[in-house]
């Protein structure tokens, strides 16, 4: 006789647990992508050197890497974070603290061609990029700090 307990399933997620005791896992991984337009997949790739001056031409008059500002958070990490989800700032637009979605490639390529088309109640006072190459360079290096010059302990390893 078996004293395992029941398996509950999750209704939206369809990820199964069991109060105690596991002994056959059914959890699924929950991706940042609900939707397949989500996905990248026309997003050009861009250069790391000229996104990094793009950065500083468009961006860095707002936002700093590592420290939040008056106007705009720290942007270091911002790659597959959650929308608002700074502690730190407090400056966010309702609108953009109520979605539960993430700075994906796509999510920051609709967002930096018109920010106030995409959330209503915005802060960002940006007027936005429509060059591809432009919007893919500066996403690139958004990505290329996440990814590679990110500590999540805190330290910050050196930009190229």
């Amino acid at each position: 006789m078996s004293y395992r307990k029941p398996k509950v399933i999750h209704p939206e997620t369809g990820n199964g647990y069991e109060i105690r005791g596991f002994i056959e896992p059914t959890f699924k991984r929950v991706s940042h992508c609900h939707n397949d337009d989500d996905i990248d997949v026309d997003i050009p790739n861009g250069d790391l050197e000229f996104g990094k001056v793009m950065y500083g031409q468009a961006c860095a008059g707002c936002h700093d890497l590592d420290s939040d500002l008056d106007q705009g958070p720290a942007l270091r990490n911002a790659f597959l974070r959650r929308l608002g989800s700074n502690k730190k700032f407090s400056n966010y637009g309702w609108d953009l603290r109520a979605r539960r979605l993430y700075w994906t490639r796509k999510l920051l390529w609709d967002f930096l061609q018109n920010p106030e088309k995409m959330f209503l109640d915005t802060n960002m006072q940006f007027d936005g990029i429509q060059d591809p190459r432009t919007l893919g360079s500066i996403i690139d290096y958004m990505q290329y700090l996440t990814v590679y010059t990110y500590d999540h302990r805190g330290s910050k390893r050196p930009i190229f």
